[in-house]
């Protein structure tokens, strides 16, 4: 009943201003806006919409795109990827890498200061790597120190610091990792923190500092305000070592796609991603204009393999044969979306083009259930001795097209005897469920009983060796993302080979035989890729929806 009326509100808002325009100005989608015609002034404010409000502003403390679309404003890293996925420096100026590939020496950035004015030095560097190594961190980054000589020795209390990584003066510091490691480069995009706020606190702590919630950095923008449930505010960095941002403030404000969408026709929010139902309405503004991103990234169930029914491969396969993803792609996301079987990316060059495929084939359910002992009860479930195969499938709010993914996945498996619960909920919640803590806080091991399964999408962000902390057996939470519980010696050896393999060609066919054996096991069955269209007031200029983050050139956009 509540969202009826919220889309007959909607509807009704959109007939007005439909109305009351003097023309119709139907906007070509583009991949950016310019707005050239008129010239963008120094200074003005925005506001762009988050669908989910962020968990924490830590950079380092579990991160997820919420976080980072704020973070990447106040945050600085060493280096970050290009366009084109290639690392070029930041707070780095520059770096050599020395002949047997085991040493990096980067110059910063001289001048860069923190935004409450103290200096920001190699020091700070070296306190943020080496805090991931330290034994009380469980935030999931350590993957990114690990292969630093002394990391290993330092987090399990052997050793007083990390040895490889070394301050030569206060604008250069050293890495030395114990053998090549080609993916080094891409692990250290992640914002570098101030050694004087957070230097007398333990890691372990990190999760409660007030910091998380009132951020200071180097980035272009400086926070202001986080008023829960409504908005985080930033403003400009002045004195930013890579210009001066064209805005005043940015105002990144929360609600569900509905509700921003309504903010965009009330002019309230200038920037928002755009439901894919929405888009033809959209497009008939004459203010705004649509445009795409084009994500590195694929949407997916994911199973917990603890669970009783998941932990069998053939029960994952068969549920992976009763999806009909063509016709989900074509009812909810058109145009914008297309089928995946492989959770790598199609777009990147980790994707392998000769994967097994799991076809809409009910028959193909039936026959691997009924192979695994499962057969129909009087109620036309299938169970298993006496335990039927039921599930909770969690689903994250927010993005309306995952959300009516799930309500065309349960119908699908109980179409062939699969009985499925649906639980909406927000995205922090859904994050406590799979990084689940102890009563003090601390992140502790996944249990069969934290979650069944759920659906999210999962991104490249620099290099495809981020997939290492989410199906290595040795990443499982507290230590890394692999809260799925996947385990399987093949695929580890896999993952910390193509780590090290430095010839490009080599490496690829090493991550091709993951992707392999990670889509006959389908602990993830991945569904398909999207394209977020987004509304954009005309007032804006300089916006362009990037896939490393929505704000990650945010410095560039100003306003008439």
């Amino acid at each position: 009943m509540k969202t009826w009326k919220l889309a007959s509100i909607i509807f009704l808002i959109f007939t007005l201003l439909i109305g009351c325009s003097s023309k119709e100005s139907a906007k070509p989608e583009d991949n950016g806006v310019d707005n050239g015609n008129e010239t963008a002034k120094d200074g003005g404010s925005l506001t762009i919409a988050s669908t989910s409000e962020p968990g924490n502003l830590n950079p380092v403390i579990w991160a997820t795109t919420s976080d980072t679309n704020v973070t990447h404003m106040i945050f600085d890293s060493l280096v970050i990827p290009d366009e084109e996925l290639k690392m070029v420096g930041s707070l780095a100026d520059d770096w050599e890498i020395s002949e047997d590939g085991k040493s990096y020496t980067f110059k910063l950035k001289e001048g860069v200061k923190w935004h409450d004015g103290e200096p920001f030095t190699a020091e700070d560097v070296k306190f943020t790597f080496t805090a991931l190594a330290h034994p009380n961190y469980d935030a999931g980054a350590y993957w990114r120190v690990e292969p630093v000589v002394g990391a290993e020795e330092y987090k399990s209390g052997k050793a007083e610091e990390v040895s490889g990584i070394e301050v030569v003066d206060e604008t250069t510091i050293k890495f030395t990792t114990k053998e090549p490691f080609a993916p080094f480069l891409s692990g250290l995009f992640i914002g570098v923190l101030p050694k004087h706020v957070l230097g007398d606190v333990d890691p372990g702590e990190w999760e409660k500092h007030e910091s998380n919630r009132a951020p200071i950095g180097t980035g272009p923008f400086k926070f202001v305000k986080w008023e829960t449930g409504q908005y985080i505010e930033v403003k400009r960095n002045g004195e930013y070592f890579g210009g001066k941002p064209n805005l005043d403030k940015i105002i990144v404000r929360f609600g569900d796609a509905n509700s921003m969408i309504a903010s965009v026709l009330s002019k309230d929010v200038d920037i928002s991603s755009v439901p894919v139902a929405e888009v033809p309405s959209v497009k008939t503004l004459d203010f705004a204009s649509l445009v795409t991103q084009n994500q590195l990234s694929v949407y997916y169930v994911g199973f917990n393999a603890r669970n009783d029914h998941f932990k069998d491969t053939k029960v994952r396969q068969a549920l992976a044969h009763a999806i009909d993803k063509e016709s989900i792609v074509k009812s909810i996301l058109g145009e914008y979306g297309q089928i995946a079987d492989d959770i790598f990316p199609s777009s990147h060059w980790s994707h392998n083009p000769n994967l097994p495929i799991y076809d809409y084939d009910t028959s193909k359910t039936e026959k691997l259930l009924e192979e695994e002992g499962y057969s129909k009860n009087k109620n036309g479930i299938y169970e298993k001795n006496g335990k039927e195969l039921s599930f909770m499938l969690e689903v994250p709010t927010g993005t309306k097209e995952r959300e009516k993914s799930a309500v065309l996945l349960k119908q699908m498996w109980e179409k062939v005897g699969v009985k499925v619960e649906l639980r909406s909920l927000d995205f922090p919640t859904l994050v406590t469920k799979l990084l689940p803590k102890t009563d003090d806080g601390k992140q502790r091991e996944v249990t069969k009983d934290d979650y069944d399964a759920y659906i999210l999408g999962f991104g490249i962000e620099a290099d495809p060796d981020e997939y290492r902390s989410y199906f290595g057996s040795s990443y499982m939470p507290p230590n890394g993302y692999n809260f799925v519980g996947y385990s399987d010696s093949k695929v580890d050896k896999l993952l910390e080979d193509q780590a090290r393999e430095i010839d490009l060609q080599k490496r690829q066919n090493l991550i091709w035989e993951v992707g392999n054996k990670l889509a006959e096991d389908e602990i993830w069955i991945p569904l398909y890729e999207q394209n977020t269209p987004y509304v954009v007031n005309n007032r804006v200029s300089g916006f362009k929806p990037d896939f490393r983050g929505v704000t990650f050139k945010a410095k560039d956009w100003s306003v008439k």
